[in-house]
């Protein structure tokens, strides 16, 4: 459990750090964005991570209620 914990810490390390370099690198590409361009970058990703979950847990509803199951012919 302690080595879980170990990588969990530094997987968000190593992202922030990546996150805090990327800062930089974006300010020096000289492209100022204006604040409707940064409430819509922010807006996408927003929308973005909710279009994923909602699919993500109707993915799972559909398959703890059988409605993914194969179901044999009718008739016959």
């Amino acid at each position: 459990m302690l080595r879980i914990i170990i990588w969990t810490v530094l997987a968000l390390v190593a992202l922030g750090a990546l996150l805090w370099g990327a800062t930089f690198f974006w300010q020096g590409l000289g492209s100022g964005m204006s604040g409707h361009g940064w409430f819509a970058y922010i807006l996408g990703g927003v929308l973005t991570l909710g279009l994923s979950a909602g699919l993500f847990a109707l993915s799972f509803y559909s398959a703890r209620h059988g409605h993914d199951d194969i179901d044999p012919p009718q008739g016959g």
